[in-house]
């Protein structure tokens, strides 16, 4: 009885063995024969700050290809602040986004349009507001209105 079971436990950790030689193999199967790393498309990362008076405002653009993900902080003083992130499209010169932020504890999101031009970023100013309080942008490019203060280009941190 107990040579079956040391015979049974030898063909276990022998099945075992070669299983996870098998593995690394396919595993090894996928990489490139001279072990090149395929680099996908670039991501351009932009910072930019703008500063008014005790008010700085923060935009941070990763972008790849027509897609930007990024984070974007507002920082009024004495005023609420709020701190989030954006994902949006960006198509001649104008980003379209998403603004998911935090506010006094409350988690939010809203429509932000932002112009790069450059070294610099002018954020869009809402035509109305929904029954929500939630800014309302024309989707025709010609007609958007833009803050004339420009977030301006800077080192990332």
């Amino acid at each position: 009885m107990r040579s079956t079971i040391a015979t049974f436990l030898i063909f276990s950790f022998a099945a075992a063995a070669c299983g996870s030689g098998a593995q690394q193999e396919a595993a090894n199967d996928s990489l490139p024969a001279d072990n090149t790393v395929v680099d996908e498309p670039a991501a351009n990362t932009a910072c930019y700050l703008k500063a008014v008076g005790k008010d700085t405002f923060r935009l941070k653009l990763v972008v790849n290809e027509e897609q930007v993900a990024g984070e974007l902080r507002y920082d009024p003083h004495e005023k609420d602040k709020s701190s989030g992130t954006i994902t949006g499209v960006l198509k001649d010169n104008i980003l379209r986004a998403s603004y998911s932020y935090q506010s006094e504890g409350m988690n939010s999101t809203r429509p932000v349009v932002f112009k790069v031009m450059g070294e610099q970023v002018y954020e869009a100013l809402a035509d109305n507001f929904d029954k929500n309080g939630i800014p309302v942008f024309s989707e025709v490019n010609d007609q958007l209105k833009f803050d004339p203060t420009p977030y301006n280009k800077k080192e990332c941190e």
